[in-house]
């Protein structure tokens, strides 16, 4: 009896292993049919002769790989995958009107290669390769009767997304790049850029810079200043990108304005402690001569007298690197006399403190 019972459990096995797992499979439930794909990359690519062509790539979640096995594997008569025939993929560039197109995967067996991947658009004349680009996708298709079906859409996707800035004209292309890159802190998100900069915003921005030279995250030192605790200082001090502003070291200034010079020396310093081994504000000095060999020295300034000597190299670093940049041959590096420090002269401004940081990132 127990043999016959067996015998009959293995012939029933093997009469179901005849046919596939998905002729088995439930019926695609109106959920499974509204299930959206997801977009998790998009990329723009310029051939550099002027085809630039955008690339999303899509995947498709597993309950709509079963109904698009169930369709197919009924033979129902419906078109590719039944109600699930092709991705549309609507897109806008740069703030423009929604365009869209259609992706067809080949059909195949491996259905998870087909409906998955990397899927191209045509060439798009509108598209540059800073262009901000929105993106969401869809399961489209027909029923029985030749109606229209459509998934929900999609997650927006945002590439290059643009951040409307309060700044000058000038200053625009670089504040993007700036967002680009991640160099704009929190404390300058939504602010006036061409408000002039405090000392503890530029440390934030000087951190950024560290952070995007060495791929890292820094950490905050403890706190030795009596007038901030600014975490983005500590984070500065830490590096060794500024210190205390008096003999005692405990007090920092967060808010006193900055100057350019200033500005140019707390950058040069994140390029000594990404490119010297063991340099400290401490050790500073036992790296002159190296640092002297590292650039090859401009023109002079027109007010190179003006200079500070704590800042003099760092300037004409910046300078040699085209970091930084004169107006009429002059750099302006700090108020001397009374009546200039009367109207801030020299003060850096946010815009500019961000552009020379992009420029910092991009040439060294």
């Amino acid at each position: 009896m127990k043999r016959r019972i067996i015998a009959a459990i293995l012939t029933l096995l093997m009469a179901l292993s005849l046919f596939p797992a998905a002729a088995w499979a439930a019926e695609p439930t109106e959920a499974d049919l509204k299930t959206a794909p997801i977009i998790s990359n998009l990329e723009i690519h310029d051939d550099g002769e002027g085809f630039v062509w955008l690339e999303v790539t899509v995947q498709t979640p597993a309950n709509v790989l079963s109904a698009i096995d169930h369709f197919e594997n009924h033979e129902l008569g419906f078109n590719q995958a039944g109600y699930i025939g092709q991705i549309d993929l609507q897109y806008s560039v740069d703030g423009g009107e929604w365009q869209e197109t259609a992706i067809t995967p080949s059909p195949n067996h491996d259905h998870e290669d087909s409906w998955n991947g990397v899927f191209e658009t045509q060439y798009l004349d509108e598209l540059r390769v800073d262009s901000e680009v929105r993106a969401r996708a869809r399961y489209s298709g027909a029923d029985a009767d030749g109606n229209s079906r459509y998934s929900d859409w999609s997650d927006m996707l945002v590439l290059n997304e643009k951040v409307d800035f309060t700044a000058s004209q000038w200053a625009l292309p670089e504040l993007a790049e700036a967002d680009r890159l991640g160099l704009i802190p929190d404390c300058l998100k939504g602010q006036d850029l061409t408000k002039k900069i405090t000392r503890a915003e530029f440390a934030a921005v000087s951190v950024k810079v560290f952070e995007a030279l060495t791929n890292t995250e820094t950490e905050a030192a403890e706190d030795p200043f009596k007038d901030t605790d600014d975490p983005e200082v500590l984070k500065a001090f830490n590096v060794g990108i500024t210190d205390g502003k008096n003999s005692a070291g405990d007090l920092f200034g967060p808010d006193d304005l900055l100057t350019r010079e200033q500005a140019a020396t707390m950058l040069t310093r994140v390029w000594k402690k990404v490119n010297f081994s063991g340099w400290t504000l401490k050790t500073d000095g036992d790296f002159d001569a190296q640092f002297k060999e590292a650039y090859t020295m401009p023109a002079r300034f027109s007010d190179d007298e003006k200079i500070s000597s704590l800042a003099y190299d760092s300037v004409y670093f910046m300078a040699a690197n085209h970091i930084v940049e004169g107006s009429n041959g002059a750099f302006s590096p700090k108020a001397v006399t009374d009546a200039e420090k009367a109207v801030g002269y020299a003060q850096a401004t946010r815009e500019q403190a961000l552009a020379i940081a992009v420029r910092m990132v991009k040439n060294l």
